[in-house]
């Protein structure tokens, strides 16, 4: 019995995170053909989640999307979060610095989550949002985070990128080897950054953030408009640095 109701939770868990994806709605076909599981179990685990409110119907297109007690549930989840607690007094800091977009990431799979985002008067429209998703080939704070990984684990990354990457806009860097030679510069600076690859006219330069184990568990990014960014770029790197190195110091972090 106890394996029957593992199972059921793993689909279910296997269905909400669909959601997690890029894509923010899934009709009962395309669940069932993404997850290749008869459309039985699939309907069944969606009609759960849909009567608990963790998932919503639309009555038109029939396709599903993430409910209000889904949304209840992260934004809970979010607010406990003790690294974005640490973290948000040095990222307001930063904001009032520099001016710009403010995003605290962590790795999660192949992407990077959005954990927090600061944002000034002057900030320039920048697609991130808190709990959303990005590949981490192709954003600042996804190579800042690689960088600090061992080989084995980039190894794995690129075998995965070969095969999944694709461009978000003409810069988007989707080749491995390439990723590689940007990560070992990262490894040596300290920091990485995107010119254009996850939003065109979008520089951003981040810097990861360890924990009291030495690991790295974030990264801290500064985003803006490449004309703003070319022309203070030493300045936001210094900055950034600064910022992550200041969190990770509130995490237990020592040389």
């Amino acid at each position: 019995m106890a394996k029957v109701q593992v199972s059921s939770i793993l689909r279910a868990l296997q269905i909400l995170e669909c959601f997690m994806d890029r894509e923010t709605e899934w009709t009962l076909k395309e669940l069932v053909d993404h997850l290749d599981l008869p459309s039985t179990t699939v309907f069944r685990q969606v009609s759960t989640l849909a009567e608990r409110q963790y998932l919503v119907q639309d009555p038109v297109r029939k396709s599903y999307r993430v409910g209000p007690r889904l949304m209840l549930l992260a934004s809970a989840i979010l607010g406990q979060s003790d690294l974005r607690r640490v973290a948000r007094p040095e990222l307001e800091h930063l904001s009032d610095t520099v001016h710009e977009t403010i995003n605290l990431s962590v790795l999660l799979e192949h992407d990077i989550f959005y954990l927090d985002k600061v944002e000034t008067h002057r900030s320039i429209v920048c697609n991130t949002q808190i709990g959303g998703r990005a590949p981490a080939y192709a954003t600042s704070s996804g190579k800042a985070m690689l960088s600090c990984q061992n080989e084995a684990y980039i190894d794995d990354y690129c075998q995965w990128m070969n095969r999944k990457a694709y461009p978000l806009t003409s810069n988007t860097i989707t080749d491995s080897d390439q990723l590689r030679s940007q990560l070992v510069q990262a490894r040596l600076n300290g920091y990485a950054m995107d010119d254009g690859e996850i939003e065109a006219g979008l520089i951003c330069v981040a810097a990861p953030v360890y924990d009291m184990n030495r690991k790295v568990v974030a990264a801290v990014s500064i985003s803006g408009p490449d004309y703003r960014m070319r022309e203070d770029q030493e300045v936001m790197i210094r900055e950034a640095r600064q910022t992550a190195h200041n969190i990770s110091r509130l995490l237990g972090y020592r040389l």
